[in-house]
């Protein structure tokens, strides 16, 4: 009977140690999940809008990808533009060189023909002179010192100027390479014959095909027009930092004002 007692007694404190072990797990486990529900509804809610750290490398790598992209076709264009530069300069230098050669061999023949004498049966007496605004190629080819080619440079320069009102003229950096202070003498010339340039009238680019007028002051020219309505004299001109004393003098012969 005592055995069965005492088996009863310890199945009754098994019972409660099993029942105690229960509530302690379950109490820790309720201490447990209050714990975590509080420390979630703590917790600041992501941002859903920032970009994850992946995302930030990738754009940083686009972003050097295309700063290095535009470097490198800065230094593209501008290696090939130092290329087309170089190749405008040896073609523009290549042309100096031909037409200076061919000049020089058109003057060359030019010479060699008049000391031989070459088509010209009659020469000029060195008494006579000739007009330089009415004489043709074929009057100044007879005068010795002047060939085909000479000729018609002085002619060709007659027309761009509008005609010549002193032989000083010939002397012009137009016509330096032909060397004709020797022959000055043989020529005349009057401001009576120059075509004159409508100031009043012609636009820039009209004023700016004489030869002594460069675009820079052509255009001064014209807006100097504009600004006071017309031009009346010369004198208007030399408030202009474009010209010189110089300038106005060799233009005078050239302006109208009407």
């Amino acid at each position: 009977m005592k055995e069965k007692k005492d088996l009863h007694i310890l199945a009754r404190e098994q019972r409660i140690g099993a029942i105690v072990l229960f509530g302690i797990a379950l109490a820790v486990w309720l201490v447990v999940a209050f714990w975590r529900s509080h420390q979630a509804t703590n917790m600041p809610e992501p941002d859903t809008d920032k970009p994850s750290s992946w995302e930030q490398r990738k754009d940083s790598i686009r972003r050097a990808d295309s700063l290095r992209y535009v470097q490198w076709a800065a230094e593209r264009e501008q290696r090939y533009d130092s290329f087309r530069t170089a190749d405008a300069q040896r073609r523009k230098a290549w042309k100096q060189e031909r037409q200076a050669y061919w000049d020089s061999c058109r003057l060359a023949d030019s010479l060699w023909r008049d000391s031989v004498g070459w088509r010209y049966p009659k020469h000029i007496k060195k008494d006579t002179t000739l007009d330089l605004n009415r004489c043709d190629t074929a009057e100044l080819q007879l005068i010795r010192g002047i060939g085909r080619y000479t000729a018609v440079q002085i002619v060709k320069y007659r027309e761009q100027l509008g005609g010549f009102y002193s032989p000083e003229q010939l002397k012009d950096e137009a016509l330096k390479h032909l060397h004709l202070d020797s022959i000055l003498y043989h020529f005349t010339a009057s401001p009576k014959d120059v075509r004159t340039l409508l100031v009043n009238t012609y636009n820039t680019e009209s004023l700016a095909r004489h030869p002594y007028l460069r675009y820079k002051q052509a255009k001064a020219v014209y807006e100097l027009r504009r600004k006071r309505i017309r031009i009346h004299s010369i004198e208007e001109l030399r408030g202009l930092e474009e010209f010189t004393e110089e300038d106005l003098i060799r233009l005078s012969p050239y302006l109208s004002f009407e």
